[in-house]
């Protein structure tokens, strides 16, 4: 009899790990799935990023808004330290 009883717990015991297996392994592949969608996104992001910050691309964009790009060298400024060291 208490052969029976423990093949018995045995067996519940096989059963609840076998459905907590599976939960998890459709919990690793939900993340699966949602990894490569996060990812597919960042590409999609990178890519828009790369298209728009290309210098003719920001060229197109600044001159919509009326901004040119400098028509001659900046000038550096130097300051004359009057002030005793």
């Amino acid at each position: 009899l208490s052969l029976i009883v423990f093949l018995a717990v045995l067996a519940l015991v096989y059963i609840s790990n076998v459905h907590v297996a599976e939960r998890k392994q459709l919990k690793i592949e939900e993340k699966k799935r949602e990894v490569q969608k996060i990812k597919w996104e960042y590409m999609s992001v990178e890519k828009d990023m790369l298209l728009n910050s290309s210098p003719s691309e920001m060229e197109k964009k600044t001159s919509e808004i009326g901004l040119q790009p400098p028509s001659s060298i900046p000038s550096k400024l130097t300051l004359k330290n009057d002030v005793e060291k």
